[in-house]
């Protein structure tokens, strides 16, 4: 019904607009051909008034001839008369409201009449005093008739201004009418038209009515039968559902959330939905803001924070989580809003266990760290005062050349055990993705002959013929030169220990096509299996436990390999051909252009060491005599002291060009003693320590040593950080 009236009103309102625009434009059509008509009159009466001015002149000019030819003055009676209009006229003239001509050109002709009757006036006196004789000459100059001329030419000329003029406005009215008549017409076509088109939509509407009605009846009944299926649904959801109208009052809730909330929807019923859901903040105890008013204030979904508890009706306590969404009607206005909420009792329950549970894994993460830590310590610190015992024999004329392969096999089982320790703390520092690196450009082919040269008392034990063909154009690379030598001494290691006596290894290199390195080691040794090399990189599994029981091995060395290398950014492969034919490891590196620093030795030459004067704080007495007796047989001057405060006491002196100092020591650790020294002093120090792991390495740099080496140390890497360090200070 109200949409028809609508229509209805809309249509009349539509006609009542046609016909008062067309009224309107009737009007103003009419007004124009009247104002076309009025200029024409104007124009008309202005011609005729230049006409009479004319014609008075001309009757004046005709009383003057008869005169001055008769001398009779009855002939001046149509001057005396022109005479006598003229003033009046021409006022009459010049207020005259001229279409298209201005007062300028009324003034001229004003000032000709005048020139004219003046002129007039002149011969006539002239006439009556001189007679005839007189005025002939007069005559005869023709300055009357000129004057005659350009008042006729100046009448003329605005009388065909003003015909033309007359022309155009007669064609423009005649225009006029005829659009006022097209107007009239058109309004009319147009009002019936509209009256045509009410009628036909009028009868739609009342056909519409009647086919809405219809379908309003049959979708209330499916709303109905959606409304009854939705009450099912929200009454059987596991989940608490709470609707509430668009003032906030409760007009539904289903039985979970009646046995959340303590209250039966009976009695929440018609309430506000902030005396029945009542939230406060668990830490804070804060009411929190209503949900359902921030639905309705902002129109949008809401969730509640974390930590939101629920006052139920008994006042108990429950944690929910939460979250609002307005109701929307077909217009798209809210009209309500829908609370879906949920006890968070259990999952409160199951996170603080969880998060127990890994308060309990990082504590015992932590234990496992210190304990490694310690351990590594424990197992360390024995080893140093052997192996520096051992390399001074080994340096020593008065032990029997007969000894030196037993002091070889001494030394090689120590630096595998250390290697044993490093590889457990690698292996640890790359599971918790701790492990450091410092790239630079690095020498593959020096590194390689290095290690080779490293490798040579196994080799020659062995009788093994180890061969390097070092073909690549561009063997420099940007990495880490201590973890690719670490993972290169593996490879190359194995290579030694897995093959019998009298065997072949070779060494190559080679630039691939995309510029890489490749780096290939193989070897006529034991050999693998399929099996074998898809466990080869997995730690702790020892490839064939049968085969390797004779070589021994935690099985960590490769695995670390190949973490290293993927950290490195290369890659890693392993191939056989099966058992007892031997195997090949290849490892590919992307190479760089710039050459790295020559290498050079990197032991201190003899003639620098009697120079070189070294402070060790070492409490432990047995590492302590071995590293002055192994350090001074090699040419320095050291000094020993068991703790902090005598450490302090001889760096005071200043006498000291760098120093060495164990970090657990009985009166402090190295820390405390490098930071105090660091107050005044910038005297190179290197940590020697039990402890290898990488927070005990950023420690000690953090603090002030300017390297950091893990016991049991060997003498050459020593020797060279003891150089690096002297040749930077200098």
């Amino acid at each position: 019904m109200a949409v028809r009236l609508r229509v209805i009103a809309t249509v009349f309102a539509i006609t009542a607009l046609v016909v008062i625009v067309s009224i309107l434009l009737t009007y103003a059509f009419g007004n124009r051909v009247l104002e076309a008509h009025a200029r024409e009159q104007l124009r008309r009466d202005g011609i005729t008034r230049l006409e009479q001015l004319e014609s008075i002149v001309k009757d004046a000019e005709t009383g003057q001839r008869g005169f001055i030819i008769t001398g009779d003055e009855s002939y001046l009676r149509p001057f005396n008369e022109a005479s006598e209009r003229l003033p009046g006229e021409l006022e009459k003239l010049q207020g005259f409201p001229w279409i298209d001509i201005n007062p300028d050109e009324i003034g001229r002709i004003g000032q000709l009449i005048q020139q004219k009757m003046g002129e007039l006036r002149s011969t006539i006196e002239k006439r009556r005093s001189g007679g005839f004789a007189a005025v002939v000459p007069i005559i005869r100059a023709g300055s009357g008739k000129e004057l005659m001329d350009n008042l006729r030419a100046e009448v003329a000329r605005l009388k065909e201004r003003q015909l033309s003029a007359l022309g155009a406005d007669a064609k423009m009215s005649d225009r006029t009418t005829r659009t006022r008549t097209l107007v009239f017409l058109f309004s009319g076509v147009l009002n019936i038209a509209i009256f045509g088109w009410a009628y036909r939509r009028i009868t739609e509407i009342f056909h519409q009515r009647d086919v809405a009605l219809r379908e309003s009846s049959r979708r209330g009944f499916e709303l109905q039968q959606q409304k009854d299926l939705l009450n099912v649904t929200l009454t059987s959801i596991g989940d608490c559902v709470m609707v509430s109208d668009k003032e906030g009052q409760i007009t539904f809730m289903n039985p979970v959330a009646e046995q959340v909330t303590g209250w039966k929807f009976e009695e929440a019923q018609n309430r506000p939905t902030t005396e029945v859901f009542r939230i406060l903040n668990e830490h804070t105890r804060q009411p929190v803001e209503s949900p359902v008013e921030k639905v309705m204030k902002h129109g949008v979904i809401v969730g509640l924070a974390n930590h939101t508890l629920l006052i139920r009706k008994d006042g108990s306590e429950v944690p929910i989580d939460d979250s609002g969404a307005p109701i929307r009607d077909v217009n798209g206005d809210v009209r309500g809003v829908v609370l879906v909420f949920r006890d968070f009792s259990e999952h409160k329950r199951a996170e603080r266990e969880l998060l127990e549970a890994k308060e309990a894994a990082e504590t015992a993460s932590k234990a496992k760290d210190q304990f490694l830590a310690m351990l590594s310590h424990e197992l360390r610190t024995p080893l140093t005062p052997v192996l520096a015992t051992i390399n001074l024999w080994e340096a020593s004329e008065e032990v029997p050349p007969s000894l030196h392969p037993d002091l070889q096999m001494l030394r090689r089982s120590i630096e595998l055990e250390a290697r044993i320790i490093d590889d457990l703390l690698d292996l640890t520092r790359i599971a918790r993705g701790m492990l450091s690196f410092s790239p630079e450009n690095t020498d593959v082919h020096a590194l390689i002959e290095f290690l080779v040269d490293l490798s040579q008392s196994e080799v020659q034990n062995k009788q093994l013929n180890l061969s390097l063909q070092l073909k690549a154009a561009q063997h420099h690379v940007h990495t880490d030169a201590s973890r690719l030598q670490q993972v290169l001494w593996n490879i190359i290691r194995n290579a030694v220990k897995f093959t019998d006596a009298r065997g072949e290894i070779v060494v190559t290199t080679s630039n691939g096509a995309n510029g890489n390195i490749d780096i290939s080691v193989t070897d006529n040794g034991i050999g693998m299996t399929a099996e074998t090399i898809s466990k080869l990189f997995v730690p702790f599994e020892q490839a064939d436990p049968t085969r390797n029981r004779h070589y021994g091995g935690l099985g960590l060395g490769m695995a670390i390999s190949n973490a290293l290398v993927e950290l490195l950014e290369g890659e890693l492969h392993a191939k056989s051909e099966g058992l007892g034919r031997g195997s090949t490891f290849t490892l590919s590196f992307p190479t760089t252009r710039e050459k790295a620093p020559s290498s050079e030795t990197n032991r201190v030459p003899v003639t620098s060491r009697s120079k070189v004067r070294l402070l060790l704080i070492e409490d432990h007495s047995d590492t302590a005599r071995a590293l002055v007796r192994l350090l001074e047989n090699r040419g320095y001057t050291i000094e020993s002291v068991p703790n902090v405060a005598l450490g302090l006491e001889a760096t005071a002196r200043g006498d000291f060009d760098l120093l060495l100092c164990d970090l657990g020591l009985p009166d402090g650790t190295g820390i405390d003693f490098i930071e105090k020294v660091r107050e005044t002093d910038k005297t190179p120090a290197i940590a020697l320590t039990g402890f290898g792991m990488q927070q005990d390495v950023e420690r000690a740099q953090n603090a002030g040593f300017n390297a950091h080496l893990t016991k049991p140390i060997n003498l050459q890497k020593l020797e060279a950080t003891i150089w690096r360090l002297l040749q930077d200070r200098g």
